[in-house]
């Protein structure tokens, strides 16, 4: 997969792994709890985790949403301190 593909998946699974917890990334970002920088920071997290696929197939199953990211998620600490704020 070239970097561009890479971004772009983890950039939408970044983003659906917020959503299943009730966050929109779009929506932090206009409200200004998220900035352009946080969110590079988050895509660029996930881009480093080596779990992708568990990823894809935990987010296949959750329909009806989380509470909270899985444990092995990299970027569970993020979404975590961001939902408080939210």
């Amino acid at each position: 997969m070239d970097d561009s593909g890479k971004l772009s998946t983890h950039f939408w699974l970044a983003q659906g792994m917020a959503r299943t917890v009730g966050l929109k990334l779009p929506a932090e970002l206009k409200a200004g709890r998220l900035d352009r920088s946080d969110l590079a920071h988050f895509v660029a997290e996930c881009c480093c985790c080596d779990r992708t696929d568990h990823c894809i197939s935990w987010l296949a199953v959750q329909a009806r949403g989380a509470e909270t990211p899985p444990v092995w998620c990299a970027l569970k600490p993020r979404i975590e301190a961001l939902k408080e704020t939210a």
